[in-house]
């Protein structure tokens, strides 16, 4: 549009064309054009039946193309409850509705792609993307048509196995887009049975489906269910009474409603108040914002080119081992941090790898969080004590820098303004803006701090799974069942009163705070549009906790029962031996920022999450303690 290219009122239409395929003529431009944007006709709103999402001022989504030759008569694409490929002949003649992509020829307009709600990045074979496509298009949109006028040709290269799924993309499709009672089950069975699978095997594949951090979340509560495309749209799936009926109940029976469940301890006052002060949020639908206006700006490759997505998964999955060759020296005793480290900060291990056993039974899934740590390149030294101790144990995991190395897992995330400590401000509200953009839907929590971070990831995520913080996020006297649509938003990290005023209190930034989704998506959608927007300042710790302010979300106390923090804004042993100066303590800001703290081995909790200012050596030496490296 800047350009001159296309006004504000034209669509960008893409083509997708497979290798093998070759369009027959230019002239399926104008019948294309016609079917994706020319609107309904007639000036009463159509109303959609119950349980089916209201009609679109579009006439499709997307538009197939015709295959010349083969049969003598049109045909459509299908599948069954394996996914493999099914070719159908019809009668349609100028226009018809097929259940599946072709794949050999596709155009649709361009914002229905990059809106699309399911995203696999695993499913990479043609036949897996059309299908994973095509139920996009059905279930969350306005379906797929034929134009006899839109034809390709194919050298029939396009091998049939390719026509086929692996086990592992027909699970995770089965996953993702079906239900667990009824054709959830159905099309495991059928891909266990086509592809000759051992019930071991298909547990596996399903649990570990389950458990990624890739698969595609909540299309239950977005887009129909799978139920209506396989009555209406796609009879090859479709289940008769008596297969329905085989099941646990089926999605007709009337569900009871859920008993609600009280944890075993209530939040005291002070925290049920901070919780209900503010107002739940929606977390199923996501809000597009407007690509390349701030703080939307996006990230550049290591060439410079923009629109580069990082691989978050990358340090989970190949990460370098604790370098060791110093362990005389990591494992020194005698000063403040080791016997902070050793008399009372401890990792939770045995809750810790209960946890991970239920998850692997499918009892219960462990929180997903996503780390983002923010520097510049001047700093990339520092990265490796990071890559060889907390950071792979996030689910996913981003160095929002100045310079793109995916060997270092940093990212060229632009911002208004200087690279510049004075304008971290602009730095962060564009690494929310990018995290949002891009994970949000793949992760439960998101944490943020700066390079010299050291995270407990594992006391973290069993604090975030805790009752205490399962309730205040589900608004503070119940538990979650799990099927919630509404979250109310939670902002934890280290408490300060700014200048001593417990009506300013602020989450301190260096060492990090933990936002839920409500809170990332309130913080992205509202709060960063209005709040300062163009502010050049240092505290954005300050500014983060102003803007949440405004619609009422405070920082949540994270201290434990026995009132130790679990945030640290210093190193362990400067915790373990600093005290309130004796004289004109007033004149010291940590006295007038603090909330309630306690000294000595008392001030941090057993199972702390977060210590601030550790230089690479310590974060080393400060891993091998508390892991065991030194036992």
């Amino acid at each position: 549009e800047e350009a001159g290219l296309k006004s504000a009122d034209e669509d960008l239409l893409l083509l997708l064309l497979r290798e093998d395929a070759q369009l027959v003529s230019p002239d399926w431009l104008g019948p294309v054009t016609s079917a994706l944007i020319i609107p309904p006709t007639g000036e009463e709103e159509e109303i959609a039946p119950q349980g089916q999402l209201p009609p679109a001022k579009k006439l499709a989504n997307a538009i197939s193309f015709a295959v010349s030759g083969g049969s003598n008569h049109p045909q459509t694409t299908a599948f069954g409850l394996n996914f493999n490929r099914k070719l159908v002949s019809t009668s349609g003649q100028k226009s018809y509705v097929t259940p599946a992509l072709d794949g050999a020829a596709t155009v649709l307009r361009l914002e229905t792609y990059l809106t699309r709600p399911a995203q696999d990045p695993t499913l990479d074979t043609p036949w897996a993307a059309d299908v994973e496509l095509s139920l996009n298009l059905w279930l969350c949109g306005d379906g797929i048509d034929v134009l006899s006028s839109a034809v390709v040709i194919t050298d029939n290269t396009y091998d049939s196995k390719e026509s086929e799924l692996s086990s592992e993309a027909g699970v995770r499709l089965a996953a993702a887009w079906m239900d667990l009672n009824v054709y959830g089950p159905r099309s495991l069975l059928a891909i266990a049975s086509a592809d000759e699978l051992s019930k071991e095997e298909l547990k596996s594949l399903k649990e570990e489906a389950l458990q990624s951090s890739t698969l595609p979340a909540h299309l239950l509560k977005k887009c129909r269910p799978f139920k209506w495309y396989a009555e209406n749209i796609n009879p090859h799936v479709k289940l008769s009474k008596e297969e329905a009926a085989n099941n646990a109940f089926t999605e007709d029976a009337p569900k009871q409603p859920q008993e609600k469940r009280r944890p075993s301890k209530p939040l005291d006052p002070e925290r049920l108040e901070i919780v209900q002060k503010a107002a739940p949020v929606d977390i199923v639908e996501k809000i597009v914002m407007a690509a390349g206006q701030a703080p939307h700006l996006g990230a550049k490759d290591s060439s410079g080119k923009l629109g580069y997505i990082h691989d978050e998964t990358a340090l989970r999955k190949n990460h370098p081992n604790l370098d060791l060759t110093n362990k005389g020296k990591l494992c020194a005793k005698g000063d403040s941090n080791y016997k902070m480290l050793t008399e009372k900060v401890m990792v939770e291990f045995s809750a810790h790898e209960a946890a991970e056993k239920a998850a692997e039974s499918g009892t219960k899934p462990r929180a997903k969080i996503f780390c983002s740590v923010y520097s510049i390149a001047k700093n990339h030294h520092k990265l490796s004590s990071i890559h060889e101790t907390w950071g792979p144990k996030c689910d996913g995991f981003m160095v929002a820098s100045d310079q793109t190395n995916p060997a270092l897992h940093t990212v060229n995330i632009l911002h208004q303004g200087e690279e510049e400590y004075n304008n971290i401000w602009q730095k962060v509200r564009s690494i929310h803006a990018y995290v949002y953009d891009n994970y949000y839907d793949k992760y439960d929590w998101f944490h943020i701090g700066g390079d010299d971070l050291y995270l407990l990831v594992e006391n973290l995520r069993l604090y975030l799974e805790s009752e205490e913080i399962q309730v205040a996020a589900n608004g503070g006297e119940y538990l979650p069942n799990g099927d919630e649509t509404e979250q109310f938003p939670l902002f934890l990290g280290r408490r300060f009163a700014e200048q001593g005023d417990m009506e300013r209190i602020f989450v301190s930034g260096g060492g990090g705070y933990t936002l839920n989704k409500a809170a990332l998506k309130l913080l992205v959608t509202e709060i960063l549009p209005i709040h300062f927007p163009n502010l050049h300042t240092f505290a954005e710790d300050v500014m983060v906790a102003g803007g949440l302010r405004k619609f009422h979300v405070l920082p949540y106390d994270t201290k434990d029962e026995a009132g130790g923090e679990r945030y640290m804004p210093f190193q362990p042993g400067h915790h373990m031996t600093y005290r309130f100066p004796e004289k004109n303590p007033e004149k010291d800001w940590y006295y007038n920022y603090s909330i309630n703290i306690k000294f000595g081995l008392d001030h941090c909790a057993a199972r702390s999450v977060a210590f601030h200012y550790i230089a690479p050596p310590l974060m080393r030496r400060m891993h091998a303690i508390l892991y065991h490296f030194c036992s």
